[in-house]
């Protein structure tokens, strides 16, 4: 597909599974890659989770000639390369998501009004922003999986780390904390040699390793929504024996989507 928030004339791959179990009421399910831009693992790692859940499956790819460095896809493309303004929303990569579930629903003629979101390491961490910062977005459940850092909800630490000086600061709080956002960490993922961790002041603010920076986060949201007086929909999942694994990540996710994916009939409550 060809979208806005992509470098001019560079196309947005989608490698996709729909399994036979699949119909217009079906969920779908949007699953993104980490830093290695491997989206067709991605979508091969859910396949089998797909089938048990009888979902449609998308792995968007968002590979560096479209969206280059990390600027481009965990952080959004919110602000312009040299970093000191802000991009207009259309060019923001969250965009892509909610473009991509329109255009896919129409394909395949879903009856569905929202899509589940997950996201593993960088893709954790689009998928935070994602719920922090895109409006209107229609995402039923969003899973942010051992990400590498956050973007705390709130001021106190520049941007991309927290929200000083953000120009819609009040708007992204109120929208973000009310949004069903799954903040989920493998508790082996404590590993602090890992060439791939973030290391600067502000990571190393949030905890020495993954793990514990998920739940700093979550804990962080959680203290300034109630300090704000506002709605907070978030969970922390701590998923046991698992390290920073995409494989193990996804299989509970799923899991935990089978419990809690689809929305409760009153009936049944």
């Amino acid at each position: 597909m060809t979208d806005p928030a992509a470098v001019a004339d560079q196309p947005v791959y989608v490698f996709a599974y729909r399994p036979q179990s699949y119909c217009a009421a079906s969920p779908i399910l949007i699953a993104l890659h980490g830093y290695k831009r491997n989206a067709e693992t991605y979508r091969d790692d859910w396949v089998k989770h797909a089938d048990s859940l009888g979902a449609l499956l998308l792995a968007p790819e968002f590979n560096q000639a479209a969206f280059p460095g990390p600027r481009a896809y965990e952080v959004g493309n919110m602000r312009t390369v040299d970093r000191r303004s802000y991009l207009p929303r259309e060019k923001w990569s969250y965009g892509v998501i909610e473009r991509l579930f329109d255009r896919v629903r129409d394909v395949v003629g879903s009856t569905r009004e929202g899509y589940w979101l997950y996201g593993h390491s960088a893709g954790g961490q689009f998928v935070h922003r994602l719920a922090l910062f895109q409006e209107n977005a229609r995402f039923e459940v969003a899973i942010a999986a051992n990400s590498g850092a956050y973007t705390l909800a709130r001021p106190g630490e520049r941007f991309p780390y927290g929200l000083d000086r953000f120009p819609d600061l009040e708007d992204a709080q109120a929208q973000g904390f009310s949004r069903p956002l799954v903040v989920m960490v493998g508790e082996n993922d404590t590993n602090t040699a890992n060439a791939m961790l973030l290391r600067s002041e502000e990571a190393m603010r949030q905890g020495p390793h993954r793990h514990a920076r998920g739940v700093y986060f979550y804990e962080d949201g959680q203290a300034e929504a109630k300090r704000m007086m506002l709605p907070f929909r978030w969970r922390l999942v701590s998923v046991p024996d698992v390290g920073h694994s995409n494989r193990g990540m996804a299989n509970a996710a799923a899991n935990w989507l089978a419990r809690h994916g689809e929305p409760k009939d009153e009936k049944s409550r």
